[in-house]
């Protein structure tokens, strides 16, 4: 509906344009939101979101004094994990500046990290707010306009004129003021598919401030998840992924790999679930478990109905769910796990010493998969939609691949009882941790500091 919707808007695009960006292309991102997103960004929600950001507004004043420094911008909870070592190594030619939407998750991972940061909202000001009520104001007139030709479905073109657009203007009069202020040597973001970090390319491109975006999460065999790349380079983690943008437009001379940066320290961070954590949670470490790891899925909650039943079938085996960051709400995991009689146990945290001490992890296309790998544990992957994997794990036969709901317990009994089968799946692996992120040697941080010194420096 959203694709027939912008389809159909591009022929009012003259009036959808804000200082020189296009609303209407900066919305194909929208196309890939699902129910939850939608959800959060209901009028109730939005309200309450619009009241946060403008508390923040009052509350966070950028701090000053940093022109010329690199301008990391950071706005996914998962952007933390791939700015962290790069910024532990530069010297303080950088600032970093976070938009945390209704939480403030990114905020405490920040914190957690000792990284300093400024929040984008301190860069909104009172002239700022006016143009952006008057831009509001004009989208609404437009939108009844709209309503009176009777070719659009109404809840669907209000949620484009009444929040989306809006949300999109607001973020280019506060980056327009950012870029303005700082007036760094080069703007980083972590993917330009977000509205913010895609507006923030286009506007840095406006001031002829150099970009530089880098892979934050696998790529897979989904590009629209990473692509198109506007930025002036894209550092990537390994010929994977290279291949992936090549194929999809992206010019070959934008490209370096550098590794996963993420990834730098996760030997180190390999340690096994403490008995403090197993008591935390509830998990009995004398006896084996399957870790899963859920992600924005659509079948994710009937995958996990399904791989309890597997579980029960196992006696003693336990069942540990790892949530993903951007889920709120783990309440239908509790009543899946109730009603299946299974011993499951839910958590937010200790991804790794998790992942150390699993006879197993499950995923659908998650990159824990790949830290999996990376660690050395046995990966499944289940796929129960029908449609082609988005991360080639099993295609590489790095893991077993499942697509039947039966074909669960076989496929956990096979990787807890075959040595054979584990021993394959591992030297699988190596090959394609490799092609999917280059060197594991804890030195990808430094290579993209070196790329940010050469854009910087050399102007490439």
């Amino acid at each position: 509906m959203e694709k027939e919707i912008i389809t159909k808007l591009r022929k009012y695009e003259d009036f959808l344009t804000y200082k020189g960006i296009s609303l209407i292309d900066k919305s194909e991102y929208e196309l890939t939101m699902t129910s939850q997103s939608k959800l959060m960004l209901s009028p109730l929600f939005n309200f309450v979101k619009q009241f946060k950001l403008l508390i923040r507004s009052k509350l966070y004043k950028p701090s000053i004094g940093n022109n010329g420094k690199i301008l990391f911008l950071v706005y996914t909870h998962s952007h933390v994990n791939t700015l962290a070592p790069v910024v532990k190594k530069m010297k303080n030619n950088f600032l970093v500046v976070k938009e945390d939407g209704f939480t403030n998750n990114i905020a405490k991972k920040l914190k957690q990290n000792n990284i300093i940061y400024n929040d984008i909202e301190g860069y909104l000001t009172k002239d700022l707010s006016r143009n952006i009520r008057k831009a509001k104001k004009s989208l609404k007139n437009k939108y009844k306009k709209l309503l009176k030709i009777g070719e659009f479905d109404k809840q669907n073109l209000s949620y484009f004129f009444l929040i989306y657009f809006p949300e999109m203007i607001r973020y280019i009069e506060i980056i327009n003021n950012m870029l303005s202020i700082e007036r760094p040597r080069l703007l980083v973001v972590m993917n330009e598919i977000t509205t913010l970090g895609n507006i923030a390319v286009h506007v840095a491109k406006q001031k002829s401030i150099k970009t530089l975006c880098i892979q934050h999460g696998a790529i897979g065999n989904d590009p629209g998840s990473f692509v198109p790349v506007s930025a002036d380079k894209v550092a990537v983690w390994g010929d994977s992924s290279k291949r992936i943008l090549v194929n999809e437009g992206t010019l070959k001379e934008k490209i370096v790999i550098t590794g996963a940066p993420q990834f730098d320290n996760i030997r180190k961070l390999n340690v096994k679930i403490t008995e403090d954590i197993a008591r935390e949670i509830g998990l009995n470490i004398s006896k084996k478990y399957i870790l899963f790891t859920t992600q924005n899925y659509p079948y994710m909650e009937e995958t996990v109905r399904q791989v309890c039943k597997a579980v029960k079938s196992i006696p003693d085996l336990q069942f540990v769910i790892k949530t993903h960051p951007a889920e709120y709400s783990t309440k239908n995991y509790e009543k899946i796990i109730k009603k299946s009689d299974v011993k499951g146990i839910l958590t937010k945290k200790y991804l790794y010493p998790l992942i150390k001490g699993c006879s197993a992890m499950i995923t659908v296309s998650s990159t824990t998969g790949l830290e999996t790998l990376i660690i050395g544990k046995p990966l499944i992957t289940i796929n129960l939609s029908g449609k082609p994997d988005t991360m080639p794990y099993a295609k590489s036969r790095a893991a077993i691949g499942v697509y039947k709901s039966g074909d669960i317990l076989p496929a956990i009994k096979s990787v807890l009882e075959d040595e054979k089968v584990r021993k394959k799946l591992a030297k699988k692996a190596k090959k394609f941790i490799y092609e999917q992120c280059y060197k594991i040697d804890g030195k990808a941080s430094d290579r993209i500091i070196d790329l940010i010194n050469k854009i910087v420096n050399n102007g490439d």
